[in-house]
């Protein structure tokens, strides 16, 4: 005997690699990272709709083979399915709004750097000392909560930063918890973003801008200010290796620069930001360090300019 709840779990992990743990029919379910990933099983356990609001992909499962079905109960799936992803777009548009205040009370508590605090100590520390001035979307925030698992484990001074859209929109914070002597903070996961108010995709922090055409990119914050300083390249941020991937360039970039972490995820986001550079008829190139699992911040500690210099000229 069939067991369509499992049935259509099985459908879900298949396509987005995640289930909830419960799936109550007729209810809009979000879970996976981010709590991104939904799924809705309707009513009836003939049908459902599941999908990732990050990459907006959308897919419908039926218990029923399509080919069985009759004209009125394909239409009566098709109208179960419009109705469930307006919801999840209602649902999603409030969340974004609700975000997008808490981003924007979050980034008005933060203040610009000087020397000697949380934040300059702590990029000295990673060798990133001789940046000054630092770019002015990098903050202090003197005394962030920190949450873990529902759970407010203490407070810290925090690096802040805004992902910002090619459109000018913040649509998250960027958030590096630290001590008060610049080291890392002792927490569970040191470096976070906040809840999103929009799409990710396309977004980077932006340390810089292009100069005669030319613009870099690297995943993290540190990365990016140690590929930029040795090299010469005005770099941003792009805060990950999928969002590096899906990072939308400026209007007038003629040339890019990705500066790719050696490691799986970070070559196979630059292998695709490069395709769709290339794409779009610009030159693109990707360069890499040597070190297994290392970055280009490693380099910079390691050998200071020289080696970024020459890899980027």
């Amino acid at each position: 005997m069939t067991d369509p709840i499992r049935d259509f779990r099985c459908a879900v992990v298949a396509a987005l690699g995640h289930s909830p743990a419960q799936i109550e029919p007729g209810v809009i379910v979000r879970f996976g990272p981010r709590k991104a990933c939904w799924c809705k099983l309707f009513d009836d356990l003939r049908g459902g709709v599941f999908g990732d609001w990050r990459s907006g992909a959308t897919e419908t499962w039926s218990a029923t083979d399509s080919g069985s079905m009759t004209r009125r109960q394909r239409a009566e799936q098709a109208r179960q399915v419009a109705e469930a992803v307006v919801q999840r777009q209602r649902e999603q548009r409030q969340q974004w709004a609700d975000n997008a205040q808490r981003i924007a009370r979050l980034w008005s508590q933060c203040v610009p750097l000087v020397p000697g605090d949380p934040v300059t100590l702590y990029l000295k520390a990673r060798g990133l000392g001789g940046v000054w001035p630092l770019p002015a979307c990098l903050r202090l925030h003197r005394g962030l909560d920190y949450w873990h698992d529902g759970k407010k484990l203490g407070t810290c001074p925090a690096m802040v930063a805004p992902l910002v859209t090619p459109t000018g929109a913040t649509v998250a914070l960027h958030r590096t918890y630290l001590c008060a002597d610049g080291r890392k903070a002792d927490v569970p996961t040191v470096k976070k973003l906040t809840g999103n108010a929009g799409p990710l995709a396309g977004a980077c922090i932006p340390l810089d801008r292009p100069h005669r055409g030319v613009i870099g990119i690297a995943e993290g914050i540190e990365t990016a200010l140690a590929a930029g300083l040795g090299s010469g390249v005005p770099t941003v941020a792009a805060a990950n290796a999928s969002l590096l991937a899906a990072w939308q360039w400026p209007a007038n970039v003629q040339r890019l620069v990705i500066f790719a972490d050696n490691d799986r995820a970070g070559r196979e986001a630059a292998d695709a930001l490069r395709a769709r550079v290339l794409k779009a008829w610009l030159r693109a190139d990707v360069l890499t360090p040597t070190g297994d699992g290392a970055d280009w911040a490693d380099v910079w500690v390691q050998a200071g300019a020289a080696d970024i210099a020459g890899a980027a000229a």
